[in-house]
């Protein structure tokens, strides 16, 4: 669901009158419920995300500051949700496509959930796709494609979609969904002290069958072995669980990765090693020939997965392509002779956006900081091969033979690790090993299923499973 054309509105304006107190600010995982369900439509690649307030607006508001959302606040919301339907379905722009409106009260609505929504849509080319539950029971939230925003927007009182139902049943589909209680909102205080009972996430360690797992600050931090890694690729040969080592860090060939690991009492094959610069070769071969010069920043993983494709390594001009990895060698001529190429219109491919990298002694920068230099000095925005797009995830997944639900993705970092298997839909744990520390989860958008404080610690919680 890369560069979607779906988006999401939030109907947050209601009163909670049942409730008899705002459901918006409901602590929900450490958070405020509107900033949940918001944090959830943007991890599923929904854009934009629209969010219409109304009641207690100067409450709720601040919740979703510092996130990625549009906020709209309706000031008729007393006159009933037809007004919040009016107004998300207005904010949305032309390119968008369909929309998933989603009420605020519904917290077991994940990112999964949203994305299965939106890809159901897709191999259906349905008008309308409605979950359902239990005894075939029409929930929410509901999916509309364009073509019925107008009539949305016509709606008047307290009347939903559903009103549009009846009327355009032959373009109406309904999505099964396993488990009901996903649906389930919180209309009273028991029922919010029911969901509550379920929210804290517990992993099904028994449904794996692959690992997609980071390496620097999860397996290494510099040349130094962090703790658990031995017992992890032991963990995983008793269980017959099949893995790719998968790195933003196009610095070094897999071939350089299984001799580290072997340096650390490790032993692995290439098959098991894929890094983003493979990934973003693979990308290139699908636009360029064979022997098309290219103009490379990067080491020894780049230039080898660039050569493997038998491209050919240009000095500078000419090149059709700039090909940027992390260079521990950059200087301001390499910058410059990027940035000349790049404005002369040779083709601009990114191998990670990763700002920084963890050495023993601290972070340092990263391939997106190399790549941000560019981005600045050409105005032009890049094609990025490296997490958190789907790319390596989805080589990685063909590699294996395994499906995303029953793929566990192992990351140091939120914004690309773990962002990136929420949104193929794959489990996901955190480490805090390497970038990502605990206190900044409470108010990061992306949520992991897991977190542990390290390999070992994951380890443990794997090995008591039977």
């Amino acid at each position: 669901m890369s560069k979607s054309t779906i988006a999401a509105v939030i109907l947050a304006a209601g009163g909670s009158s049942r409730f008899g107190a705002p459901k918006q600010l409901l602590p929900w995982q450490g958070r405020p419920l509107i900033a949940h369900v918001a944090d959830m439509a943007w991890m599923a690649g929904l854009s934009p995300v629209v969010v219409v307030v109304g009641a207690e607006a100067e409450q709720v508001t601040p919740a979703l500051a510092g996130r990625e959302v549009c906020v709209l606040r309706n000031y008729r919301w007393q006159e009933g949700m037809s007004t919040s339907l009016s107004l998300g379905v207005a904010a949305l722009p032309a390119t968008v496509e369909a929309a998933i409106f989603l009420p605020v009260d519904q917290p077991l609505v994940d990112a999964r959930f949203l994305r299965s929504l939106a890809m159901y849509w897709r191999e259906h080319n349905a008008g309308i796709v409605v979950p359902v539950g239990r005894e075939e029971r029409r929930g929410t939230p509901v999916l509309f494609a364009r073509r019925f925003f107008p009539e949305l927007a016509q709606l008047t009182g307290d009347i939903g979609g559903r009103a549009l139902f009846a009327q355009y049943a032959d373009e109406l589909v309904t999505m099964p969904v396993a488990d009901p209680d996903i649906l389930t909102d919180v209309d009273t205080p028991a029922a919010y002290e029911a969901l509550l009972a379920r929210q804290a996430t517990s992993l099904d360690w028994g449904a794996l069958k692959g690992v997609i797992c980071d390496m620097d600050g999860v397996l290494w931090r510099g040349e130094t072995p962090l703790p658990g890694l031995r017992d992890f690729f032991a963990l995983l040969e008793s269980r017959h669980i099949g893995y790719v080592l998968a790195t933003n860090n196009a610095s070094k060939t897999p071939e350089q990765y299984v001799e580290k690991l072997a340096r650390m009492g490790v032993t692995t094959t290439t098959e098991h090693v894929l890094n983003s610069a493979t990934a973003a070769a693979d990308y290139l071969a699908t636009q360029a020939a064979p022997g098309t010069p290219v103009y490379a920043i990067g080491s020894a993983g780049v230039r080898e997965a660039l050569r493997s494709h038998g491209f050919t390594i240009t000095d500078g001009a000419p090149a059709d392509y700039v090909f940027v990895g992390w260079d521990r060698d950059l200087t301001w001529q390499k910058l410059a002779t990027a940035t000349l190429l790049i404005r002369g219109g040779a083709g601009f491919i990114a191998t990670n956006p990763d700002r920084t990298f963890p050495m023993e002694n601290g972070l340092v920068p990263g391939n997106g900081a190399q790549v941000a230099a560019l981005i600045t000095a050409t105005d032009v925005t890049p094609v990025m091969a490296g997490k958190p797009g789907p790319l390596l995830y989805e080589r990685a997944l063909a590699r294996m033979g395994t499906s995303p639900e029953a793929t566990l993705v192992i990351g140091d970092r939120l914004d690309t690790d773990i962002l990136g298997g929420l949104r193929l839909g794959m489990p996901t744990a955190l480490v805090l090993s390497g970038i990502t520390q605990a206190d900044e989860l409470p108010a990061s958008p992306i949520h992991p299923d897991v977190v542990f404080d390290d390999l070992a610690a994951l380890v443990r919680a794997w090995a008591m499973v039977s």
